[in-house]
């Protein structure tokens, strides 16, 4: 099945597989400073990207949390300062700096994650902290996808609204800036868009 869905844009360059998405799905490009949430009526699902102006996404909190709840489907990238939306909280930063810190590992079985190998994510040409270097708690009802080895503090993580919504919150670099990568780490983004479309 294939899903709608928008990008909300506020970098230079349009990212590869955000121009070009995977397995038929169709992604809208709009500059965030030109959002209105009326264009929320004809998508899916909303990607919103690590490099966004968080304090303008906050003024549409009301809009974005309604989004959900009415069933709307919500990625949600990078290591959040100012939450714009009601279920998300700051990003912690985890341990201190030391690679044994942000060795990573699957923590339960998810469509979004399914094949992925922890290896591939926490390594990227050999160094360790490009997916994450800490966490964004979640709802208590959340399924924890991956989590940091050392302390099981949760790294990526999926949360149903309870009315049909669906949100995947990932506190790192953009997962579709791994679609290219030669390993099971190309596979989360177009995982990640089957299931914000299912």
């Amino acid at each position: 099945m294939s899903g709608r869905f928008l990008f909300l844009k506020n970098t230079v360059d349009t990212p590869g597989a955000i121009a070009e998405p995977p397995n038929g799905h169709q992604i809208t490009i709009l500059d965030q400073y030109s959002f209105d949430p009326a264009a929320l009526r004809n998508v899916d699902g909303l990607l919103l990207g690590q490099h966004l102006d968080e304090r303008h996404l906050g003024a549409f909190r009301i809009s974005l949390d309604a989004f959900l709840d009415q069933g709307g489907r919500v990625a949600v990238m990078g290591p959040i300062a100012l939450p714009f939306m009601t279920c998300l909280v700051p990003h912690r930063p985890e341990g201190n700096g030391h690679r044994e810190d942000w060795l990573l590992e699957v923590a339960n079985d998810h469509p979004v994650s399914k094949g992925v190998s922890a290896d591939d994510l926490t390594y990227r040409k050999g160094v360790v902290g490009f997916w994450a270097r800490g966490c964004i708690a979640p709802p208590t009802e959340a399924v924890i996808l991956t989590q940091f080895q050392k302390t099981g503090a949760p790294v990526d993580w999926v949360w149903d609204s309870g009315t049909g919504g669906k949100l995947f919150v990932h506190p790192g670099n953009d997962v579709w800036g791994y679609a290219k990568e030669p390993n099971t780490s190309a596979q989360v983004f177009p995982q990640l868009l089957d299931w914000m479309a299912a």
